[in-house]
């Protein structure tokens, strides 16, 4: 292991132990139900930094890959504090991974985590492509389900709401649109990157990638908007050559 991925794991793991914590001390979110959410649109913004890595065995198997089999023994084996089936040890019962992994689609963290997995791993030669695909995940559907759910009224299909999707598309809009400008800025001081997009550009694929994240969020159901959306916003940008 060389020197990148030494400081990109403990800066990774140092950064999502510090989100948990947060998740779970903070009263306003335990009491709103948004520590879930909190922790969904936080762990995006490892986007910041995963260029840091060297490697994408690294990034991928040791960095994202092993939150997908925590996740799924909370998701499968998890449940209330007080349920006699769960095979989670008391302490597990009541950790903050275990009521995000019961507050929502059941399987929905699983997801976020195999598509950080597959983006660091198969994308990792352009982390542009894949920091698009996590961010329009975890800030457009992230603020959507937060904004929905606390001021969505007008229902548009099943119980998604006008109100929420229009989050979506903001959101992924406005973080598209940083994290292009983040990379710019990396490319500039000469730390990462190949190239630089024109604001012009950036904009354009911002609005158009937003648009597209918001329909599909609308229409695809369940946790799987988890996969869908990271995995074909990255493939959409590939294809368009950016």
């Amino acid at each position: 292991m060389i020197g990148g991925d030494a400081l990109g794991l403990l800066v990774v793991y140092s950064y999502i132990a510090v989100m948990v914590i947060v998740a779970s001390k903070w009263y306003f979110l335990k009491k709103r139900g948004f520590h879930r959410k909190f922790i969904h649109i936080m762990i995006g913004n490892i986007a910041l930094f995963w260029w840091i890595f060297d490697t994408n065995y690294v990034m991928a198997l040791l960095a994202a890959a092993p939150f997908i089999p925590i996740l799924l023994l909370f998701s499968i084996y998890g449940g209330e504090e007080k349920s006699d089936k769960s095979v989670l040890t008391p302490g597990m019962k009541v950790s903050i991974l275990n009521t995000a992994s019961h507050d929502g689609h059941k399987l929905g963290l699983v997801y976020y985590a195999i598509s950080w997995t597959l983006l660091a791993f198969f994308a990792f030669d352009d982390l542009l492509i894949a920091s698009i695909g996590i961010v329009s995940m975890a800030y457009g559907d992230g603020m959507g389900g937060l904004i929905g759910k606390t001021y969505g009224k007008r229902k548009i299909h099943g119980k998604k709401t006008l109100e929420g999707t229009v989050a979506v598309f903001a959101f992924a809009m406005m973080a598209i649109f940083l994290i292009i400008n983040f990379y710019n800025l990396l490319f500039s001081a000469d730390l990462y990157g190949t190239r630089s997009i024109a604001i012009s550009t950036a904009l354009l694929i911002s609005l158009g990638l937003g648009a597209y994240v918001a329909v599909v969020e609308l229409y695809t159901p369940g946790e799987y908007d988890n996969l869908v959306i990271p995995l074909s916003t990255a493939l959409i940008v590939v294809l368009l050559g950016v």
